[in-house]
């Protein structure tokens, strides 16, 4: 039994006749037969029962099957984990908290680097950033860290093996509707802000305060809006008077009716992405870096002319 006649099997499986298996898997249909013949000889029972219509689990067969599910997943992951795939096209994949920024970053990225014909951009919880980072399911993670988070998140990424860097520091900012009534001022304190309600992210359930995307303590806000999406916020912002925090990097070609305040006493905040430690970047990755640094310099300078 070897993982090959293992992958075979999962994708026979899962398509439910051998030749589109054999076509998924770029082999001849005689080769995956024999080969998975071969495995049933050594196992000493069916794992397919062969129709006209196709290959159906035998009863025996769909226990085998979930086994060889979780063996091969496990295996790629290892696999994509500590083997480079030198000279074929791979899926360039960043894992990021919910920004406003990404749109023109991926888009510019992808103009530098047109032959990344495949991206993909993973907006989820703190958490779940840092796994897609560990398990190498994303090259890259974009999180933000400060004094409050820093040492639970730095825990997390010591015990799975991941590192940050830094991108560039930060002041909060307050996300508001652009006719709301604190508008108009030029910045903001939290007791400007208090009992306004409040639009955040929702993070893994019961999980620590450190890993949540708010920039302040929300904990006195008159209503709470706990949101999965970036769409959902802003569209929850432009009618309401609630607010949100980030880090005042909008943009307007993505977003509409929003404006962004910053909020005194609101610095200290870095933006960082993460990696795998003792592991250097891709030259697709590199070269994604690069806009980035561009592009928060760029903006950057924009506001300071302002």
């Amino acid at each position: 039994m070897n993982i090959q006649q293992l992958r075979y099997v999962v994708a026979i499986a899962n398509t439910g006749t051998f030749r589109e298996a054999a076509s998924n898997l770029y082999v001849s249909q005689p080769s995956l037969s024999v080969a998975v013949r071969d495995l049933e000889d050594e196992l000493g029972f069916k794992i397919f029962k062969r129709t006209t219509a196709g290959a159906v689990l035998t009863r025996r067969g769909t226990i085998f099957f979930e086994k060889a599910s979780q063996l091969v997943a496990n295996f790629d992951k290892f696999e994509n984990q500590y083997t480079p795939q030198k000279g074929q096209v791979k899926e360039f994949s960043i894992a990021s908290q919910h920004y406003d920024f990404l749109p023109p970053l991926i888009t510019q990225f992808s103009k530098v680097c047109p032959e990344s014909t495949n991206l993909r951009i993973f907006e989820s919880t703190t958490i779940q950033i840092l796994d897609e980072v560990a398990d190498s399911h994303s090259e890259l993670g974009i999180i933000y860290m400060n004094p409050q988070n820093s040492e639970g998140i730095q825990r997390k990424m010591a015990k799975n093996g991941l590192e940050a860097v830094e991108l560039f520091q930060f002041q909060t900012h307050i996300y508001l509707r652009k006719d709301h009534p604190l508008a108009s001022k030029s910045s903001l304190t939290m007791d400007d802000l208090a009992g306004l309600p409040t639009v955040r992210f929702t993070q893994e359930k019961d999980e620590y305060l450190y890993y949540s995307e708010n920039l302040v303590d929300t904990t006195e806000s008159g209503l709470m809006y706990n949101v999965t999406d970036r769409a959902t916020l802003n569209g929850i912002l432009e009618r309401t008077d609630a607010y949100a925090t980030g880090s005042g990097f909008l943009d307007a070609n993505s977003v509409n009716g929003i404006t962004v305040i910053p909020l005194e006493d609101g610095g200290d905040n870095r933006m960082v992405y993460v990696k795998r430690s003792e592991m250097g970047l891709s030259e697709v990755a590199q070269e994604f870096v690069g806009i980035m640094e561009a592009y928060f310099v760029e903006e950057t300078q924009k506001r300071k002319n302002k």
